[in-house]
Order: C-alpha cells, then sequence, then structure tokens
C-alpha cells in the first residue's frame, strides 16, 4: 500500500499533530467489530420486537473515542511513539483540539472539506 495522505494540525498551545486524512475500510471494520463486540442485546418482549442491554457498559464511548484516536493519529510533535497516549497528558484543550479534528476528518460533509484551505489543517508534502 501506498503512503497514506496526512494532515498537519496546531493545536492551541503549539503542538504539531499529524493525522492520517482518512481511516481504511479495514480499520472502520475493526472500529466496528470492537465497538459491537462489547454489546449484548435480549429480546424483552418479541411481540413489540423490543430489545434491551441489560448489561451496556458506557465506557465503550471513550473506548471507541481512543481507538479511533489511535487509528488517525500518526506523530505528536514529530514523535511517533505512543503519540495518543502523549497527548493524554497534555492539557484537556489540546486533546480536544485533535478530537474535533478527528470528528470532521471522520465525517466530512463533502470529500474534500476536511483539507480545504482555511480549514485547522494543511496537507502535509
Amino acid at each position: 500500500m501506498t503512503d497514506r495522505e496526512t494532515v498537519s494540525l496546531v493545536t492551541p498551545a503549539g503542538n504539531t499533530v499529524v493525522l492520517y486524512s482518512y481511516l481504511t475500510g479495514r480499520e472502520v471494520t475493526e472500529l466496528k467489530a470492537a465497538q459491537f463486540a462489547s454489546v449484548k442485546m435480549q429480546m424483552s418482549d418479541p411481540a413489540s420486537k423490543k430489545f434491551d442491554a441489560p448489561n451496556f457498559d458506557g465506557s465503550i464511548v471513550v473506548t471507541k473515542e481512543l481507538d479511533e484516536m489511535k487509528k488517525f493519529v500518526v506523530s505528536l510533535n514529530d514523535d511517533t511513539d505512543n503519540p495518543v497516549e502523549k497527548l493524554l497528558d497534555l492539557p484537556s484543550t489540546e486533546y480536544e483540539a485533535v478530537l474535533k479534528e478527528v470528528e470532521k476528518l471522520k465525517n466530512p460533509t463533502t470529500p474534500e472539506e476536511s483539507t480545504q484551505p482555511g480549514s485547522d489543517t494543511s496537507q502535509t508534502a
């Protein structure tokens, strides 16, 4: 596979974060599998087709967020060794800035929107 396109983000405190500009189909499938593996449902009323998730653990939301960050974040200040772990040790505003960019990359309105001039990112060479 060829090198994947990346985008750079300078956070409010001046840290430089490099992110992949998209996830591959394989990565999205891995994220979905991990997310749904922890959700167990049962039909509580077959007549009304009502389902319950009695053992739903809300921490799946945080786990999913971290897993997505790990798929997107390539480096923090040119350091590629566990960049998300290092990002978690910075002020929360830094993490939130990167999370916001990841959300834009995950859910662009148009394919080019997240890398258009004037956005918070710029393409890397």
